[in-house]
């Protein structure tokens, strides 16, 4: 067995392993896709593994790297106020198998790797020869199901050369729960050009003096119909707010129903003009009652926009009241509305909080957090044990 270890100048082939991925719209598809175009900018050969969506995405441009698509995502589920998918379909152990066996990658990275289908499929279909790396991306206080299948999911962990989770809060989930794992804090990263180079368009502001977005799918864990009462109290005092929300979901029918008559915009799933929207406006609103590092906020923040959110731990470990943005009580819409009047009434204290929370996360670019991940994968490759665990290829044979 060949047991090189690949030096920096090295070309890895590396397959980006995720249930979830574009024209699914969401922290993990965004950290997948920029951590791909990321590795290929050092130098290696990428191939996103994940599975069939219906839609479109509207990317800037196409991805540098390979998608390959294994099955199609089954019903979504709502699961940790989230919705939950996995890869269904006929003979997926029998493809993967294959798709290894012809690119002989060197480092196979599954992202939230305890969750099904691919994932699990993808560490007990490993070959000895790859590096198998894992990366917790979610946050959860419980979880009846994952507690059920801790013993059998902890196999899967430990069949994992190394572990990486994108924050604290991601990696105490875990824990409390009962799984025992070590982990490499690497947290999300951002296109901090994109999110620099918006264009202003006087379509999007409208007749607003301060316009809102916010950016998320539109599920029980995100609490828009607080932005929404908030909004509807400040519009009853005379302030002319507008509110832009980025994303879709199954809340869209109801959150469209309770801001009727409000200068409030659906976009839908948008991508490419997400720079754009966050140039035109004047607050980041971020409204999940769970987080663990939270993608779509460190983007608002990378715009240089203040934000409004709850104190939730994946929340705080970004933002401090008062110095990044405003932290309100969770569904609290009186007290979103006083926050939001604050910044309505002072311009600037919306570009000394803007400023800071850019600044915050200046040292969150994908190159620099892909040199970290590709840091990972070396290390792993030069320390690794001479052979894997196999109590993942044993639960395998329950797989099709």
């Amino acid at each position: 067995m060949d047991r090189s270890v690949p030096t920096q100048t090295t070309a890895l082939r590396v397959a980006l392993v995720s249930e979830y991925y574009y024209p699914d719209i969401g922290g993990m598809p965004e950290h997948v896709h920029q951590l791909g175009r990321a590795l290929v900018g050092r130098g290696h050969q990428v191939t996103v593994i994940t599975t069939s969506f219906p839609g479109h995405v509207d990317l800037p441009s196409d991805p540098p790297f390979d998608v390959v698509r294994l099955g199609r995502a089954c019903p979504p589920l709502i699961t940790n106020g989230s919705l939950s998918l996995a890869a269904i379909g006929l003979g997926l152990r029998r493809k993967l198998l294959r798709l290894f066996a012809e690119r002989r990658f060197d480092v196979i990275h599954v992202h939230a790797p305890i969750f099904p289908t691919l994932s699990l499929l993808a560490i007990s279909c490993a070959p000895d020869a790859a590096i198998v790396v894992g990366t917790l991306h979610t946050h959860f206080e419980r979880s009846p199901v994952i507690e059920l299948f801790r013993r059998p999911l902890q196999r899967y962990l430990d069949a994992l050369d190394g572990l990486i989770a994108v924050s604290d809060t991601a990696l105490r989930s875990m824990q409390r729960i009962g799984f025992s794992c070590q982990a490499e804090i690497i947290p999300n990263g951002v296109d901090l050009p994109a999110w620099q180079s918006g264009q202003v368009l006087p379509s999007l502001r409208g007749q607003a003096k301060l316009v809102l977005l916010g950016q998320a799918r539109l599920e029980p864990r995100n609490h828009f119909e607080t932005v929404i009462a908030a909004q509807r109290r400040l519009v009853h005092d005379g302030l002319a707010l507008r509110l832009h929300v980025l994303g879709d979901g199954p809340r869209r029918t109801e959150l469209q129903r309770l801001a009727h008559g409000l200068d409030t915009h659906f976009a839908g799933s948008v991508v490419a003009a997400r720079p754009d929207y966050a140039a035109s406006s004047d607050v980041f609103c971020f409204t999940a009652d769970i987080a663990s590092h939270p993608m779509s906020l460190i983007e608002g923040m990378a715009a240089a926009l203040p934000i409004i959110a709850h104190p939730i731990s994946g929340v705080r470990e970004l933002v401090s009241d008062g110095k990044e943005g405003l932290l309100v009580p969770l569904g609290d819409d009186r007290a979103y509305a006083e926050a939001l009047r604050a910044l309505y009434q002072s311009p600037s204290l919306r570009k000394e909080l803007g400023d800071r929370a850019r600044k915050r996360v200046e040292s969150l670019g994908w190159p620099q957090i892909a040199r970290k991940i590709e840091s990972k994968y070396l290390e792993l490759a030069k320390n690794r044990r001479s052979q894997r665990t196999s109590a993942a290829r044993d639960l395998s044979q329950a797989w099709p």
